[in-house]
């Protein structure tokens, strides 16, 4: 029998890092992969691990969260999602996760602009390479997996490769047959702040016999979402009427496919399309420590007009063939266009530094008062500078993966390449408009609005890779290699050149990214891993030649365990920094050089990463499960330098990076029935420093550690319906989660929500 695939047939040749686990299950001895449902086969090859992967003997660091798991909870919240997830930072800046800010072992959690986000293993920031902060983020409610690469494992998907990679695998046409009919689900859920969420769909095969599509079988999937929230925040005008603070969102997805009959290459086809929208009272505007204390979740009245509106085009088509018994080519085209403003309250005309006006309020006592609306502006200086953020973007492509199982002597190999042929695109229009604040109310005063930022960023990039799965007896190796070619330009219509035309940058870059990774098999339940891959992280368009791209050489070992009750692993990491790179952008908390990138030199980080999951079978019909998981990260700049950079300053070596919690620690513990389940998730994070050195407005200050419990529960009342209920943050607590943007910002406080769900 192959130690990779029982089946001569892989179904998920062309994105696996490891293959079927116990596919007996699913197969029989020896059997073949003709007998596993088409649909099943599409889940298989969309999602990166799938269904039938084994976790158990991967090389690298990698965790799955299944269906059940993302039900148990019903989190909207990529934040709360990944919070059980070791190696998985997370700040946090809405409480509602609209715009997230992740990181992986070490890598900047700004916007989440350093590792690879992918839906269905295709990039989706609005410009992965261009401008890759994830303004636009897809609603978890219509995922049915996620799956978290770290280390050696995420080397496939770049182009940043320093932390890892996320790839949310959206949800499958269903696995009926033709001849079964369809099924769908809706499911309804109202909460606190007037939560409230409709989400349903329907999805069906139907046999096609004509001569426009040939014989075969045709499959669709309908869903719609749409999800909103009064906001929990207080906004107050002079009349005592509340403003909005809240947000709705909507999305609409169709797939379709085709599996055509008796084809003896097993091919199959996807059109996916979709579109979303949000409409958020956002800001960047947060509190004073002092104001924070006395209620974290009121608003100045200066962000009365803060909006955040965007929409989102996504289309994919994908393309599976099995060229020979063991060979596979699976071929995604992609293009999705992503259209976003945001107006907000932005600084004063003075242009002071808006930290240092919220850091120390005792020297700036007349700018805070304007801010809450208690003082009128009495001359220019402290007029208020509202800017309107109009950006555009898009991003497209093809990217084909090759996959070739076979046997070398002793050895069976899997061996998986591909190519990716990616331009994405940002252009900026920011204009600025001016305000007074008069009677608590912001009134055009008359001066012209002016655009202050108009440019234009293209990335264009060729990228390849090659990854080997060898295993020999009780060695599983992997050896990776990846390659990108970028080409990059900035044209900037307000700084002219010599002849009077705008000013137009360019800048190229190759790099060579190689990986490695072993796991050694002890015994049939426990072995040894270890990796080593180069990560990366490119500039941005138009970055001026003194600026260094983010490279380091990232290191784990560890030891992973699994029988039949509990299965663990205890990693160690250490991400060696050659050069570390920071952006300043407004959501960072500069208001000066914006989009411009500084070097911040050689930077080790080093941890532990240890999780755990069992199941305590209690009586034959009650089950304990429990799932544990633990970081601890430690962080050091290896020189001393000085920046202008707000999350930087002055750095002395042996300055820690900032919003790199020392410890964090999530428990989840359950009970369940045969047909009813509850669970406790409790979380502790650490405090983490606002910046690393000294000169900057946040020098020497901490977020507040965090002790945050959340609690589900469902019944099963029958085959179709489920009802449910969760409490997010049951104790209440209110913490300072950031001061970035603009002052102390609260998480998420306590909210109850209560629903039904409907399946057909």
């Amino acid at each position: 029998m192959n130690n990779i695939c029982m089946a001569k047939k892989p179904l998920v040749l062309a994105l696996a890092l490891a293959c079927f686990t116990q596919a007996s299950n699913a197969q029989g001895e020896g059997g073949s992969a003709q007998n596993i449902s088409e649909s099943n086969k599409q889940v298989e090859v969309i999602s990166i691990f799938g269904e039938h992967n084994q976790l158990e003997t991967a090389t690298g660091s990698a965790v799955v969260i299944g269906t059940e798991a993302l039900d148990l909870f019903e989190f909207d919240d990529i934040h709360r999602v990944l919070q059980s997830v070791p190696g998985v930072y997370v700040r946090e800046e809405d409480g509602y996760g609209l715009r997230p800010n992740i990181g992986l072992r070490g890598a900047t959690s700004e916007r989440s602009s350093k590792i690879a986000l992918m839906e269905d293993g295709i990039l989706i920031a609005p410009a992965p390479y261009a401008a890759p902060a994830a303004y636009y983020f897809p609603m978890m409610s219509r995922m049915s997996q996620v799956e978290v690469f770290k280390g050696p494992s995420a080397i496939q998907y770049g182009p940043n490769t320093v932390g890892g990679a996320i790839n949310m695998v959206s949800r499958p046409i269903t696995e009926n047959s033709a001849k079964q009919g369809g099924e769908g689900m809706l499911d309804l859920a109202y909460g606190q702040d007037n939560y409230q969420k409709a989400h349903g769909y329907y999805s069906q095969n139907i046999r096609s016999d004509n001569a426009l599509t040939g014989k075969g079988q045709v499959g669709v999937l309908v869903e719609g979402i749409h999800l909103g929230s009064d906001g929990f925040k207080t906004l107050m005008d002079n009349q005592g009427n509340d403003l909005e603070t809240g947000f709705d969102k909507n999305e609409v997805l169709m797939k379709l496919s085709y599996v055509p009959d008796s084809s003896p290459s097993n091919q199959f086809f996807q059109l996916k399309m979709g579109y979303g929208e949000e409409v958020s009272n956002e800001t960047y505007l947060g509190l004073t420590d002092e104001d924070f204390s006395l209620d974290g979740d009121v608003r100045y009245l200066a962000s009365q007009k803060d909006q955040m509106d965007w929409e989102h085009y996504q289309f994919q088509l994908s393309h599976y063939i099995e060229l020979t018994e063991n060979t596979s080519l699976f071929t995604q085209a992609y293009h999705r266009e992503f259209d976003r403003d945001w107006d907000r309250f932005n600084s004063f005309v003075s242009n002071r530094s808006m930290q240092r006006i919220l850091t120390e309020p005792e020297h700036n006592q007349h700018y805070i008062e304007v801010l809450k609306g208690e003082s009128d502006t009495f001359g220019r200086d402290d007029a208020l500078v509202f800017t309107l953020n109009d950006r555009r973007y898009y991003s497209k492509g093809i990217e084909t993966k090759l996959s070739w199982d076979t046997r070398v002597s002793s050895a069976d190999v899997i061996i998986d390449s591909g190519l990716r042929l990616h331009q994405d695109n940002v252009t900026r229009l920011h204009r600025a408009t001016y305000y007074d604040m008069q009677a608590a109310q912001m009134v055009l005063n008359g001066t012209p609005s002016e655009i202050i930022t108009q440019n234009d960023d293209t990335a264009t990039a060729i990228a390849a890779f090659a990854n080997a799965n060898v295993v020999i007896d009780k060695f599983h190796f992997t050896l990776g290699l990846r390659v990108e070619h970028i080409e990059g330009e900035a044209i900037d219509y307000l700084l002219l050149n010599e002849q009077n035309n705008a000013s137009v940058s360019k800048n190229t870059d190759t790099v060579i990214l190689p990986g490695a990774g072993l796991f050694y098999q002890l015994t049939n339940n426990q072995g040894l891993l270890f990796g080593v891959n180069k990560g990366y992280v490119p500039n941005s368009p138009g970055q001026a030649g003194t600026i260094e791209a983010e490279q380091s050489w990232n290191y784990e070992f560890g030891w992973r365990y699994s029988d039949e009750v509990i299965q663990g692993e205890l990693i160690g990491f250490y991400n060696d920094y050659s050069n570390l790179k920071g952006a300043c952008t407004f959501s960072s908390g500069c208001n000066e050089e914006l989009d411009q990138e500084f070097n911040g030199g050689e930077v080790d980080v080093y941890g532990l990463e240890a999780s755990s999951t069992l199941s305590w079978q209690l009586t034959q019909a009650l089950s304990v499960p429990i799932k544990l998981a633990y970081t601890f990260s430690q962080s050091e700049f290896q020189n001393s330098f000085d920046s202008t950079f707000s999350q930087w300053g002055s750095v002395t070596a042996g300055d820690e990076l900032p919003y790199l919690p020392q410890s964090q620690f999530s428990l989840e513990l359950g009970l369940q029935g045969a047909q009813w389940q509850v669970a406790v998730l409790v979380k502790y994070l650490s405090a983490m420093s606002e910046a690393a050195g000294t000169n900057t407005e946040l020098e020497g200050l901490m977020t507040d550690e965090l002790i945050q419990v959340d609690f589900s529960a469902w019944y099963q009342v029958n085959d179709s319906l489920k009802l449910y209920g969760k409490i997010d943050n049951i104790t209440d607590q209110q913490v300072i989660v950031s001061r970035r943007p603009f002052g102390a910002r609260p998480g998420k406080p306590m909210q109850a929500i209560v629903g039904v769900k409907y399946s057909f």
